[in-house]
């Protein structure tokens, strides 16, 4: 007891000449410290310094230097807007850090960076805030009153969500972004409309389009979502043939005069049959007559009869497909004796039905073509609320068309109107057949409610030539991942037109003047857009929404005032996704406008980067917009890249219906509940970088918690690196590469590994790979080799030594390369750590962006390491020193009673002949014993093994014949209680 006491007391007479790691790096971050201080630190202004840095230069050079600096040294990812509605959830976190990665490591490369973010304000969800405010026993709000309502609400959010994205640590200037309901938005977003009207591209059609019943307005087919198993009831209706249809028949294939021949047509829609102006076959197919007793059937010859029937049907005749472009009938339901026709269609097919397909133009895409090219009435007899219009139908139907006890038509798509189109076809002695038929069918995406398809009168662009140039200009495009230029451009390829008109308040106006006698009397051409541009420019764009239309004449030329008392504002607005899709106009006013080029570059953005469902949404529009507005095949983007959902950890997208969400706030600052731990601002870009965001992202506990040890590893790093590049008497010093030992420069080697293998990855976006192999680097050749190997140097040698000298200056570059690895990744943490680390260390060095070096770890280049270790080198050290350290380890766990290895010493044999390669003391460091000693002999007991030079030697492992120095407690004094030489030397100094 008394000695071990009195070790104690020798062991702590020694520990203030021991020279330990000191930093007020701490161990955990503080949340609010990271806010307040490091984040506009790390961010916000790293952002201005480099953009400001730009701008002065920029400025000193001329227009052609200066279009060349721009093209060669700025660096662009376009901001796709998030919409002004609601809570970030993790998505939104998602979008705007993986932005963020690609913009810090571009700074790290010696670009300088334009990011303006921004917010998309219009459209339907913000428009129904807006309604809900609607005072009770109000009927409606007045466009006017909408609008302000709409706008207000919009504002809150982006103040909301922008507050919000400010904990995400994103290098940008949350001031300088852009709207689109700003008035400059809303202007250069016209210019685009104008341009297209210039080029004959928009025009005013009658025709189908998908309809929201529930939002009462046209939507695009990106604003759909397909549910996969909606029911419907399918029906086999008949319609008889004219008189003179069937005694054309009867004589043509000698059939039975006295019987009727019915044409069987099956749809899934039966309440479109008061619209049916056609039936279609295809006269590439051969048709049959059915005798089903009293009547003849019409139908393809292949279909099964025992389908329409359990009676057998016996077939009495075949026709082809272009004899029946002669027959004629009607449609009793109806209660007309129209004549309706029978023609061809292509997309008629055998593989569903019966071979006749039911023909609406008014309530179909192909119906509608073949009804243009025949001349067919474009009839739809459905209101904006999916009702039927019972002043369309004939009398004999409108009673039955009526909710009973109501004023109001029946809705299409209820049950209960189904039923009764059914019950009306069962009276007309028309239905054959109905079942229940389940099938993919499109749903609004914001009422979650099934679409019709109807006729109005709307606003198209015309798709035909602008998407050939728009699949020209996807050539020039990289896709990260690959995949997204196949459902891109098959995205392209399928759209013809474009529906742009919307039946609602809150947006853009399409700047259109209707004749008040005849509203489908439009007046709008270039010549007026323009002058609709300059009015709004002066008076804002609610003018034009107020409900007085007032004096014409301001908004007309003064060409058409004399009949500007004929005329009024139209009150469609623009598709939202034009909004969006016209967000490149900031880019280009940027570079023309600001920057004072001739013209903008081409690609206008080096990156655009969203979620993979807008290759149907946002790049499509941009693209074609640019595409429509330039007449060149050209895209708004140089590089396309997306992202996939966040699913909870059962691979469940994450949403607010199911109860699965988790916020980002919740990452943050931890759910107790949830079992997520805090992370921290950090903690949730680790949480991005670990995951492949190519594919859905899953989040919960599981994944939390191991973030949270990576995290925790990382800085504890940071910190032992911190605590051991204290200030020293001879000041600080970096060592040429030649100047250190052979560990060190395997350890640079290493790192120089990590640092080309990092590059490579983020060149690729490849963030997770990233941060594989910093984590792998870190636990392998930091914590458990390099890191567990100098503690001993760092400790207990002289502080002005060589070696520590050489410890130090690998721990600087370990140090600075982590900087500019994990600086994308981890900016509040490299910061933190930055502003710990003594100034000396950094005070010569430079950065791109003429900032000030000590404030800006993350603007210093990306760091280049000097290590010219050759593979053989790396390969003698594998082969020498690790393999004995490898040999030694396993021979120590052989000693019983031994816990560590400094109290075992290590015998190295060599042969009369053998020259080691390296020296005892460096070896003795790599293995941590107490003592190492090297001798020649002629007998060699212990492990054998072979140097890279091919010499035998043999290693012998024991417990250390020498005492514990009671300084750095390795077994290498010569007497007990007695410093060592190494220690006493560096006490007595």
């Amino acid at each position: 007891m008394v000695t071990a006491s009195l070790r104690l007391s020798s062991r702590h007479a020694y520990q203030k000449s021991l020279c330990l790691p000191k930093t007020k790096f701490s161990n955990r971050s503080n949340l609010q410290k990271t806010i307040d201080v490091l984040i506009p630190q790390c961010s916000q202004q790293v952002y201005q310094e480099q953009f400001n840095a730009f701008l002065q230069h920029a400025a000193a050079l001329d227009p052609p230097e200066r279009t060349k600096f721009v093209q060669d040294k700025l660096f662009v990812l376009h901001d796709g807007p998030p919409y002004a509605n609601g809570d970030l959830h993790l998505g939104h976190a998602l979008n705007k850090i993986l932005k963020d990665f690609i913009n810090r490591f571009q700074l790290l490369k010696g670009k300088y960076v334009y990011y303006k973010t921004g917010w998309d304000c219009h459209g339907l969800p913000i428009e129904l805030k807006a309604l809900q405010k609607l005072a009770a026993g109000q009927n409606r709000l007045s466009a006017s009153k909408v609008r302000s309502l709409a706008a207000e609400h919009a504002r809150k959010t982006i103040k909301s969500q922008r507050n919000q994205f400010e904990k995400f640590a994103i290098a940008t200037n949350w001031d300088d972004h852009y709207e689109t309901m700003q008035r400059s938005f809303e202007l250069h977003q016209l210019d685009n409309l104008k341009k297209m009207i210039h080029t004959g591209l928009i025009k005013r059609q009658n025709k189908p389009v998908y309809w929201g019943t529930e939002t009462k307005t046209a939507l695009a087919e990106s604003e759909l979502e397909y549910k996969e198993d909606h029911l419907s009831i399918s029906a086999y209706v008949k319609f008889p043939l004219t008189t003179a249809s069937c005694f054309f028949l009867q004589k043509f294939c000698s059939l039975d005069s006295q019987k009727g021949i019915d044409v069987v047509i099956w749809t899934t829609t039966p309440w479109t049959i008061f619209a049916n102006e056609a039936i279609c076959f295809n006269k590439n197919l051969e048709y049959g007559i059915y005798d089903f007793g009293d009547k003849y059937v019409l139908l393809q010859s292949e279909f099964d009869v025992q389908t329409l029937s359990d009676k057998p049907a016996d077939l009495v005749a075949l026709i082809t497909g272009a004899e029946l472009a002669q027959l004629k009938y009607t449609s009793p339901v109806m209660n007309d004796v129209r004549e309706r026709p029978l023609m061809h269609g292509d997309h008629v097919s055998q593989t569903a039905g019966t071979g006749l397909v039911h023909t609406a133009p008014g309530h179909g895409f192909d119906d509608y073509a073949i009804g243009v090219k025949n001349g067919l009435p474009i009839f739809s007899p459905v209101d904006n609320e999916g009702r039927y219009r019972l002043d369309v139908l004939p009398d004999a139907l409108q009673e039955n068309l009526r909710e009973p006890g109501e004023v109001y038509a029946r809705k299409v798509l209820s049950e209960n109107t189904t039923q009764k189109v059914l019950e009306l076809l069962r009276q007309c002695q028309m239905l054959l057949k109905s079942e229940k038929y389940v099938h993919s069918y499109p749903y609004d995406w914001r009422s979650k409610k099934p679409v019709i398809i109807r006729a109005t009168p709307q606003w198209f662009a015309d798709l035909t030539d602008v998407r050939g140039l728009a699949l020209e200009g996807l050539k020039n495009v990289c896709f990260y991942p690959e995949r997204g230029h196949t459902r891109l451009a098959s995205f392209i390829k399928s759209r013809t037109e474009w529906c742009i008109s919307r039946q609602r308040s809150w947006g853009v106006p399409i700047p259109a003047f209707h004749k008040r006698d005849n509203p489908e009397e439009v007046l709008m051409n270039e010549e007026t857009v323009e002058h609709v541009i300059s009015v709004i420019a002066s008076k804002g764009i609610d003018a034009w929404f107020k409900d007085d239309d007032g004096d014409m004449k301001e908004w007309l030329l003064p060409k058409y005032h004399d009949v500007a008392h004929l005329y009024c504002r139209g009150k469609d607005t623009v598709d939202v996704w034009f909004d969006s899709g016209s967000t490149w106009k900031e880019l280009e006013h940027f570079y023309i406008n600001e920057l004072g080029l001739e013209k903008a570059p081409t690609p206008l953005a080096d990156v655009y980067l969203e979620g993979s469902d807008q290759h149907r949404g946002w790049f499509q529009s941009s693209l074609l917009t640019r595409v429509a507005t330039s007449n060149l095949p050209q895209a708004p983007y140089g590089t396309l890249v997306t992202h996939g959902f966040t699913l909870d950890e059962n691979g469940i997208k994450m949403s607010k219906s199911i109860g699965n969400t988790v916020l980002p706030e919740s990452v943050i600052k931890g759910d107790e509940k949830r079992g997520i731990p805090a992370l921290g601002v950090d903690g949730m870009r680790l949480l991005i970088a670990q995951a492949d965001f190519t594919t859905d992202v899953v989040i919960g506990p599981t994944v939390t918690r191991r973030v949270a040890e990576s995290l925790k590893k990382l800085r504890l790093t940071f910190k032992f690196i911190l605590g051991n590049l204290q200030q020293s008497e001879h000041g600080y010093k970096l060592l040429d590469f030649d100047n250190l030992r052979s560990l060190d420069q395997y350890t640079l080697s290493k790192l120089k590994e990590l640092n080309d293998e990092a590059l490579k990855h983020y060149e690729s976006f490849n963030f997770s790979k990233v941060l594989t192999a910093v984590m792998y680097h870190m636990n392998n050749h930091l914590s458990a080799f390099y890191f567990d190997i100098v503690k001993d140097s760092l400790y207990a040698d002289a502080v002005g030594g060589l070696k520590r000298q050489q410890v130090q200056t690998t721990l600087f570059h370990i140090f600075d390369t982590y900087r500019s690895i994990l600086g994308p990744i981890l900016p509040v943490m490299v910061q933190e750590a930055w502003n710990f680390l003594p100034r000396d260390w950094h005070q010569d060095t430079s950065t791109t962006h003429g900032s000030t070096p000590q404030n800006s770890p993350l603007l210093r280049p990306w760091a280049r390491l000097q290590a010219p270790v050759s593979p053989e080198q790396c390969q003698n050290f594998e082969q020498n020193e690790l393999r004995i350290l490898e040999l030694f380890n396993q021979e120590f766990k052989k000693i019983n009673g031994l816990t560590k290895t400094a109290q075992s010493q290590a015998t190295i044999l060599l042969r009369d002949d053998t020259k080691f390669p390296f020296s005892a003391d460096s070896l003795a460091d790599i293995l941590q014993v107490g003592h190492l000693r090297i001798k020649k002999a002629s007998s060699h007991p212990g492990a054998r093994f072979k140097l890279g030079t091919g010499a035998e030697v043999s290693l012998v492992v024991e417990p250390s014949e020498l005492h514990e120095c009671p300084r750095c407690w390795k077994h290498n004094s010569l007497t007990p209680e007695s410093l060592c030489e190494r220690c006493d030397a560096v006490v007595v100094r």
